[in-house]
């Protein structure tokens, strides 16, 4: 039995009984249910994994979610990738052989 499936079984069964009714079923290991969006039912798709890392530095300490960095992985911002000079003169060449 794979890592966490008597888990997933148990959070799908409480997923269940808390929807009842609304409760659509499971397609392709997902699970639907039903849920108002302002006066229109929609479809709700939730899938149910268990991480090979989980979220937090202990597993069984809570997330404070209004309190969360922008990057949850490390908390630190990325820069956003600049093309080189190298990768700029790859193209043009790229570019010059297609005759665009």
């Amino acid at each position: 039995m794979a890592r966490g499936a008597t888990a997933k079984q148990n959070v799908e069964n409480i997923i269940r009984n808390a929807f009842g009714a609304d409760f659509i079923g499971i397609s392709d290991k997902k699970l639907y249910v039903a849920a108002d969006d302002g006066g229109e039912k929609v479809q709700i798709c939730l899938s149910l994994t268990c991480p090979k890392v989980p979220l937090g530095a202990n597993a069984n300490e809570g997330l404070d979610f209004e309190n969360m960095p922008d990057n949850i992985t490390t908390g630190t911002e990325h820069k956003t990738a600049e093309i080189t000079s190298e990768e700029t003169e790859n193209i043009r060449k790229i570019l010059a052989q297609l005759g665009l």
